[in-house]
């Protein structure tokens, strides 16, 4: 009867055991799954501008936004996300891509300009990841001489390309 009751309590001690490390690593991971997002959100705006510029290449001019949504942007969480089709027509990007988050305060963004708005002598366009939930990456540049892009996305990242 005492070996029954010595394994019996090694049994459990060895479930406690699993179940704490699993809990470790449920909170260790909830930790880092903003720091996961971040890096593919990275990664995303590095493809993005690449296509961009490919395009721009291609066809001489930076892809229109179709200002479906009422303030200008062609957004990642509007279904839609119009700009990055002609991308992905040309082969330049593989599939329509979007923000891990997409919702109202995590997304992506763009806009295309006509020259002369808010200073800027050529068309251009602007794309911007909203927001990142750690402070650690690149915020990007992009300004024109009367506004500064980055302001829109003080926690985010903002690429501007000139036709």
């Amino acid at each position: 009867m005492n070996e029954g009751i010595k394994v019996y309590f090694g049994r459990i001690i060895l479930v406690v055991l699993i179940c704490g490390a699993l809990i470790f690593a449920i909170f260790y991971l909830n930790s880092h799954w903003g720091d996961i997002r971040d890096i593919r959100r990275q990664a995303d705006a590095q493809s993005i501008i690449k296509a961009l510029d490919f395009y721009n290449i291609q066809i001489g001019y930076y892809p229109k936004n179709s200002e479906n949504d009422g303030d200008g942007w062609d957004k990642s969480n509007d279904l839609t996300r119009s700009f990055l089709q002609p991308l992905s027509e040309l082969g330049l990007i593989s599939s329509l891509i979007f923000d891990p988050k997409n919702n109202e305060t995590y997304y992506y963004r763009y806009q295309k300009f006509a020259a002369g708005i808010f200073g800027c002598p050529n068309a251009f366009a602007v794309f911007q990841i909203t927001d990142f939930e750690n402070n650690s990456f690149d915020l990007g540049h992009g300004s024109c001489p009367e506004f500064n892009w980055t302001k829109l996305a003080p926690h985010g990242f903002t690429w501007l390309g000139v036709d």
